[in-house]
């Protein structure tokens, strides 16, 4: 791995990128650095998550204040550094897929935003996602377990409806973009070296060789 990599931590709400990302980079080594998503220290995206869970309407806002604060973070990476994201931009079209997209004729506005989106995924492109896997159940209880305030009320159906657009829409953004994937069942929590080694030997492998070539 000499070119400083950029990977990204996908999944459910409640299935457990947060807590990888905080052991996943020191498993790898030496200059991995987490980019969390902040959920619990921000006061703003706290906000609008309790604006969108409490009204979907405001589903909008929410989206377009994650993109923006990513975007802004993109800008500030060292070339000399790899990085892990709990959650991306392919994340963000996902959370699009689910929450606007399906609307039978989605205005030009949320169309114009997705695609923007998208462009932002083409110009900060990722080397891999590591999509961890798990039933909307079990998402469900480990929501219902770590109790963020944030998150009071998110309905079963969501979860569920979630899961499928992961299922869905992940392996299709994925290949479009030319952005490798590895899933990892997530059923039960796997130890962060478990994890590493198969990301070490995905990212050695030639089915990631060949993905990245595509767009090379």
């Amino acid at each position: 791995m000499n070119k400083p990599l950029r990977l990204a931590i996908e999944g459910n709400i409640g299935v457990g990128k947060s807590t990888l990302l905080k052991t996943l980079p020191l498993e790898l080594g030496e200059n991995w650095y987490p980019l969390p998503e902040r959920a619990d220290e921000d006061p703003e995206f706290k906000r609008l998550l309790n604006e969108f869970y409490a009204d979907p309407n405001k589903r909008v806002d929410l989206q377009a204040w994650i993109t923006n604060s990513r975007i802004a973070e993109c800008k500030t990476l060292r070339d000399d550094s790899h990085y892990i994201f709990e959650r991306s931009f392919i994340g963000d079209m996902i959370f699009c897929h689910a929450n606007f997209m399906r609307h039978e004729r989605p205005s030009g506005e949320l169309l114009g935003f997705y695609y923007d989106i998208m462009q932002a995924a083409r110009d900060w492109p990722l080397d891999g996602v590591i999509y961890l896997k798990a039933a909307p159940q079990t998402c469900y209880d480990r929501i219902l377990s770590r109790s963020r305030n944030a998150e009071d009320g998110i309905p079963m159906e969501y979860i569920r409806y979630l899961h499928n657009c992961y299922e869905t829409h992940l392996p299709e953004i994925a290949e479009n973009l030319g952005i490798p994937v590895i899933t990892i069942n997530w059923e039960a929590f796997q130890t962060t070296d478990f994890v590493a080694e198969k990301l070490e030997k995905f990212l050695q492998s030639d089915i990631y060789d060949t993905t990245i070539r595509k767009t090379a």
